[in-house]
């Protein structure tokens, strides 16, 4: 007997809305005849030799390996340095498990270069010190429990302090010298990020199960922290959830530089108090950022990142962009007069539009078009669309601010909430338009990246439970990765 065909999901079906919106104007944000920005060229395959190597010769490997816990005072002596294990670490993203990296490195072929590379940075003492072959499963074991992961919030913001530095040295978050609007920022200006959700090795959820046909009991290993949770709007996956912020330089193929990586919240906050949501997180990891780097212009992220999250990192100065989220009905935003005009503006599909409503009673919304995207920098950023509003007296100009106000955030009496959540529905850069299509072009590139974590491991699954022991398999993907974009920029920018 054959088991029966699963019914495919359906897809669900899109409301239509109640209004007509008009066409989109051709404004500062583009027209919609304008061409995207050309692609970047294909990054070329890489042997895993020549990542081990780019990996190696990362000088500020050799500095993250300082914040690495040393060895116990008590105890038998450890037979291998910090910097031998930050190493192990990075490398199993590399074989793809911590067995076949062990394996690797008990070779004299692997084990020699690693050798070598420790010579070179720390000197000659503590490379003769080595033992003639690389740690064992057990003993990576033993420190990755033991030492690493107490100690991972130290080796997260370690690495995110000098991954940070590392992209401004490749001049990345910083001004040229032209002048380059606020809508249409530099590449090398736009944080992408984005929040995964990792497999852990076992999909099992319950320690103990039984055959209810024969009553076997079987045990399982569970991870403690995975969960189920929704990815991409409606695909329900069991794993735990990272966020990861990146930025890369134009036409340089394996320029991205991985920022700063967070493990947040998949489970309520009762159950898991210690980690934030994805939205809190991004902000303090976006701060985090800004705080090394001011003259970052622009990040772009999915719908996962609200109102209440955009307001404070516009607040800071950045444009924040993000597709529009489903099921925003159009607000009230004023009524414009001057003279015998009135017009009634109306904020539908992520900017400033005109309320008409014709003889059938169908309701009209005819977009705005924008001359300018304002910044006025002070103690708190205020941004504005300075727009024109077409009308058979005259045309009007006005401006109307973009960024959350302190009226915006008084709270209604008779509702008890926010008045209006304006980032929420107005935005800085509309979604369709030139603008807004390339720079959700840029957020396409965090889902390369954690296609190719994924992809680094067995089965697509990290080897390792927990999400503290996970996200230190993810910090040492991303040491892999920035050191192979030093190597390839430096040698990009020397041509």
């Amino acid at each position: 007997m054959t088991a029966p065909k699963k019914r495919p999901r359906r897809k669900p079906v899109k409301r239509r809305p109640d209004y007509v919106m008009a066409a989109i104007p051709d404004d500062t944000f583009g027209a919609a005849t304008d061409p995207l920005p050309p692609k970047s060229p294909e990054a070329p395959a890489l042997r895993i030799d020549e990542r081990l190597e780019y990996l190696l010769n990362n000088p500020d490997l050799y500095t993250a390996a300082g914040a690495l816990p040393g060895p116990s005072r008590v105890g038998r002596p450890a037979q291998y340095p910090p910097i031998v294990y930050l190493i192990f670490l990075c490398a199993i993203s590399l074989f793809g498990s911590a067995r076949a990296t062990a394996c690797h490195l008990q070779g004299s072929d692997w084990w020699g270069r690693v050798r070598t590379g420790i010579r070179t940075h720390l000197g000659d003492n503590i490379a003769d010190a080595l033992q003639p072959i690389g740690p064992s499963r057990g003993q990576w074991n033993y420190y990755f429990h033991t030492k690493l992961k107490p100690a991972f919030a130290d080796v997260r913001d370690i690495s995110r302090d000098l991954w940070i530095q590392q992209a401004l040295d490749h001049g990345m978050m910083s001004e040229t010298a032209q002048r380059i609007s606020r809508s249409y920022p530099e590449r090398h200006q736009v944080i992408h990020a984005d929040a995964t959700v990792a497999s852990p090795p076992s999909s099992q959820r319950h320690h103990k199960t039984v055959n209810k046909e024969t009553g076997e009991i079987r045990y399982h290993r569970v991870d403690p922290d995975a969960s189920l949770t929704v990815e991409g709007g409606d695909q329900i996956v069991y794993g735990n959830k990272f966020l990861s912020a990146a930025i890369r330089l134009a036409n340089i193929p394996h320029s991205r530089v991985i920022l700063g990586i967070e493990s947040v919240r998949t489970k309520s906050a009762e159950l898991d108090p210690k980690r934030d949501d994805e939205g809190t997180a991004f902000v303090k990891l976006a701060r985090s950022i800004l705080s090394k780097a001011p003259r970052l212009r622009a990040i772009t992220y999915d719908t996962g990142l609200r109102g209440v999250h955009r307001a404070p990192l516009i607040a800071e100065g950045l444009v924040v962009f993000t597709t529009q989220h489903g099921g925003l009905t159009p607000e009230s935003l004023e009524r414009y007069e001057d003279g015998p005009c009135r017009h009634d503006l109306y904020v539908a599909e992520g900017r400033a539009c005109e309320r008409l409503v014709i003889v059938d009673g169908t309701t009209h919304y005819i977009p705005l078009p924008v001359e300018e995207l304002e910044c006025r920098e002070g103690k708190r950023t205020r941004f504005y669309h300075r727009l024109t509003i077409p009308c058979r007296v005259k045309k009007h100009t006005m401006r109307i601010r973009v960024d959350e106000t302190a009226e915006d955030r008084e709270i209604d009496p008779s509702t008890k909430r926010q008045r209006f959540n304006r980032t929420e529905h107005l935005r800085q850069v509309p979604p369709d338009t030139h603008a807004g299509r390339r720079l959700k072009g840029f957020r396409q590139d965090s889902e390369s990246q954690h296609s190719r974590f994924d992809q680094a491991y067995a089965h697509e699954r990290v080897p390792a439970y927990g999400a503290n022991a996970a996200l230190l398999i993810y910090i040492g993907y991303a040491w892999l990765s920035n050191s192979v974009a030093r190597a390839k920029i430096t040698h990009a920018l020397a041509a």
